[in-house]
């Protein structure tokens, strides 16, 4: 198989996508160089690239963009530190001999499996009361939204985030829990879906807008990092490419927090 055909099978499980509008693509490499090994992450770092490679294979499924926006810096207006970066990256990629594919707008729709799921699995949610695609209502037991938030945090824990932010009234009694998919988890969004407490993630939170409201209204909101919500939904995104490419070596380079953790 090859990279175009592993796209094209990627794309055949959630057909329902906009192909003329989705980002899910052969991005850089060889797209008809044979596949003799696959690797899966959430973030196409350098890093990753690099490691990918020393492990033998010549093929990555990424969920996040290569060159540091969504629509892959395909805008020649974007700022010339990022499109002279994206060029050392596309020489490194060629040097190391990779494919770089992307799987991102089926892996934020497909149902039971797709990032809103795996989160809440992730986070030991089981009483799914509603569901649209990108946001996922449910149900916990009675209890503050402090206690919740530390619940969150221990989980969070294992992921490279020890600590999680929280804005709102602590001592407010939550039944209701929305997560959503990354930047599709907007606090609003989720209230409007029956959350008493929203889970958001940081490149979309903003403390002088959403934050400022939460204070105001005490409504509950947890803000955590983007890569720690979606890391966990890598592992059944690899379980599928494990499938579309049986012959071949597939492996997960796990992330997590896309930030470091520094304490004075």
């Amino acid at each position: 198989m090859t990279g175009r055909e592993l796209s094209e099978a990627l794309h055949a499980l959630w057909p329902h996508v906009d192909r003329a509008k989705t980002v899910d693509a052969v991005i850089a490499g060889d797209a008809d160089q044979e596949i003799n090994g696959v690797a899966v992450c959430w973030m196409p770092y350098s890093q990753a690239l690099r490691e990918a490679a020393s492990r033998g294979v010549n093929t990555v499924v990424t969920h996040e963009p290569t060159f540091y926006d969504h629509h892959e810096l395909t805008n020649a207006s974007a700022h010339s530190r990022y499109l002279a970066a994206k060029e050392e990256k596309l020489a490194l990629i060629a040097d190391l001999g990779l494919t770089i594919l992307r799987c991102h707008d089926v892996w934020d729709a497909i149902p039971g499996v797709g990032v809103p799921f795996e989160w809440g699995k992730f986070l030991g949610l089981e009483h799914l009361v509603a569901s649209e695609r990108y946001l996922n209502l449910y149900r916990v037991e009675l209890q503050t939204a402090l206690a919740f938030a530390q619940y969150l945090a221990k989980k969070t824990e294992s992921a490279g985030q020890k600590t999680v932010e929280f804005y709102g009234d602590p001592d407010r009694i939550i039944e209701t829990v929305g997560v959503g998919t990354g930047c599709c988890s907007e606090a609003m969004s989720l209230y409007d879906f029956g959350a008493d407490l929203a889970v958001t993630v940081d490149d979309i939170a903003r403390a002088w807008v959403i934050g400022e409201y939460c204070h105001d209204t005490g409504s509950p909101l947890i803000v955590v990092n983007h890569g720690v919500s979606e890391d966990c939904a890598m592992e059944s995104l690899c379980e599928h490419v494990k499938q579309l490419v049986p012959d071949v070596p597939v492996l997960r380079i796990k992330q997590g927090a896309s930030y470091r953790e520094v304490t004075a």
